[in-house]
This record gives C-alpha cells, structure tokens and sequence, in this order.
C-alpha cells in the first residue's frame, strides 16, 4: 500500500511541476545529450574518467533540482535551475561517494563459491535502500546523516528496496526498449535524443519517488514521536 502512495504521489508531483522541472532540468539535460555523444568517441582513460565524473555531477544537480521541487516547490530553485554549486551539492556529492565506499567491501562477498554474486548483489541492494534517505534530506538542507537514514528506514527496508532497487530497475528496463527498438529508424543524433529524454524522464521519476518515501517516513516518524 505504501509503494503504490509513493509511486502516485510521484506521478501526480512530477506532473503537477511539469513546466516546472522543464526548465529548471533543461540545461542538465543539455549536457546530459552531450555526456551521451562521448559515447561515440574514442577517448583516453583520463577524458574517460573525467566525463564520468561530469556525469556524477550533472545527477546530483538532477537530484537536488527534483528533491527540491517535489518537497518544498518549484520556489525552492531558481526559474532555470541551480545557477551557483554551494556547499549543499558538495555535500551531496561527498555522499554520493560515501556509499560507493560502503559498497565496496561488498565486492568481497563475490569470492565466496557459486553464491558469492548473490550475496554480494542482495547485500549492496539493501545498504543502498538503507542509506538512500540522506539524498532527499540534504538536498532540502535537513542535514539527515547516513545513521539517520540507518534509524529512519528500519521499519520500511522492503519499501526501500521497491523504491530504490527494483522501481528505477523495471523503467529502465521497460522505457530503455524503445531506443533500441528505433534504432534502425533513427540516426545517430535521433537516437542520443530519445535515449537522453528516456534517461532523463527515469531520473526525475526515481527522484521523485524517493522524495515521497522520504516525505511519508519522516511525516510518520514525526506522528509517532
């Protein structure tokens, strides 16, 4: 019942700020399309990890932008989107980070014989449900740390998991088909366009989704304190 609240209230926010998130997401996915282009480039491992790492940052802008929007309105970000990287998007960042940190012990798991994959994929998938909580909190500048996000989510570790596991897992999988299916209608330029738009639409979805998990377990953590 909680997962299908989640998931209308992001579809009712994510079309109700429509116009909205247009604008202020128009310049991320700009370069968004041109992050996608490198694809048909040869680059060298430094460009390589470098346009990755543009790639981290332009999410994080996508994410502060949505989680902003959805939980405090569209007043809450400039007209056309973040104009300035303070210290709110590094702090975002240096999370971002942290949980790769945390995930990487879980690689460990992968030696243990023919279960090791498993363990190591089920253990990762429930530490990110787990600690996801944070992103929505520090892009609305409430500070939520990760042993917050530990706290908040205890009693909702299967929602997490719906949330930030299988629901962005079943978009991608599902909207994903369709660049592939038009690719032998479409050129090149065509292709990155759709494929852009698609990854675009999946990220504001997902992040709209989270911010309404975030909204409805503190809103339930507040009733019961």
């Amino acid at each position: 019942m909680e997962f299908k609240k989640i998931v209308a209230g992001a579809l009712y926010y994510v079309s109700f700020y429509r116009k909205e998130l247009a604008k202020a997401l128009l310049i991320p996915f700009l370069f968004l399309i041109a992050i996608d282009a490198t694809d048909f480039l040869t680059l060298d491992q430094g460009s390589s990890n470098l346009v990755g790492f543009l790639a981290i940052i332009v999410q994080v802008i996508f994410a502060i932008i949505v989680h902003r929007i959805v939980l405090m309105g569209p007043d809450a970000v400039p007209k056309w989107g973040i104009s300035a990287w303070t210290k709110r998007e590094t702090y975002f960042l240096l999370h971002v980070i942290g949980i790769v940190i945390i995930l990487i012990p879980c690689l460990l798991l992968t030696f243990i014989p023919a279960v090791g994959w498993l363990i190591a994929a089920i253990t990762s998938c429930w530490l990110l449900g787990r600690l996801s909580l944070v992103f929505p909190g520090i892009a609305i500048d409430k500070g939520v740390s990760f042993k917050m996000s530990w706290e908040l989510t205890q009693n909702h570790q299967l929602l997490m998991f719906l949330v930030v596991i299988v629901l962005p897992f079943v978009l991608s999988l599902l909207l994903l088909a369709l660049p592939m299916a038009l690719s032998m209608l479409m050129d090149i330029p065509q292709i990155l366009y759709v494929k852009s738009l698609i990854v675009t639409f999946v990220l504001v979805f997902e992040i709209a989704a989270l911010s309404m998990t975030y909204q409805l377990i503190t809103s339930e953590q507040y009733k019961s304190s």
